[in-house]
């Protein structure tokens, strides 16, 4: 799911109107991993369609898309913990999205790092394989986004607010982009396995990752201070 205000809308409505690219290879590898999921596919379009109509040369938006499959197959068997349970290929898809339509960001190493931000962390991957397949600039982007599993979880999410104002400005993009679709994934709706309690407190904790973050993108930082303030109110109407 993408971020539902009016700016981002108006990105879908022009990024759908873009005609199909006629090569399929992409897609097709894109759709095996993503099972054929009617919404992921959507997703996938949305984003090449984007991707064709930036600054961007052929060469990378290759790249891109070279790892957006690979990201495809290395998080096959995983999904979103929303009730849909949408592969999850979804998230990194939208993380890049959100960097290119929101930030006007196209640096290519900052989106194909983006794309593959939880590959080390939630899947068998690992940081050689990213640097011999995307390069050490990139591989270092997902180093910087990586938390060590090892830690206890309450540990690393203090790490990350505490590690957030040191972060390049390639992997703030990035942070600031994922923390935008999570919040915009939970202000539509809970984890099945999710008090409110728990979702109010990751608003909370997102905000002091978010606000220690360099100042790279005003533009992402207003859509999730809008996010946030939309689920706030909704907790507060009558």
């Amino acid at each position: 799911m993408f971020v539902a205000n009016e700016t981002v809308k108006n990105f879908d409505e022009k990024y759908r109107q873009v005609e199909p690219v006629n090569d399929f290879s992409h897609k097709q590898e894109f759709a095996k991993y993503a099972h054929n999921n009617p919404c992921v596919l959507d997703a996938y379009a949305r984003f090449e369609n984007a991707l064709r109509n930036s600054d961007l040369k052929e060469s990378e938006i290759t790249t891109i898309l070279d790892a957006v499959v690979f990201a495809a197959e290395k998080h096959q068997f995983q999904t979103r913990k929303n009730a849909e349970h949408v592969p999850y290929i979804i998230h990194p898809i939208g993380v890049a999205y959100n960097i290119l339509t929101i930030a006007k960001c196209s640096d290519p190493k900052v989106l194909t790092a983006a794309v593959l931000h939880d590959t080390v962390e939630d899947t068998n991957t690992s940081y050689l394989e990213i640097r011999e397949r995307f390069g050490i600039e990139v591989e270092g982007y997902v180093q910087e986004l990586t938390d060590d599993t090892e830690l206890p979880k309450h540990v690393r999410k203090d790490l990350q607010v505490i590690n957030a104002a040191h972060k390049t400005k390639g992997a703030a993009y990035i942070k600031l982009a994922d923390k935008l679709y999570n919040l915009t994934d939970l202000s539509t709706g809970l984890p099945k396995d999710w008090t409110q309690e728990r979702a109010d407190e990751y608003f909370r904790w997102a905000k002091k990752v978010v606000d220690q973050l360099p100042p790279v993108s005003p533009e992402l930082k207003a859509a999730i201070e809008q996010i946030s303030a939309l689920y706030w109110s909704k907790k507060t109407s009558p």
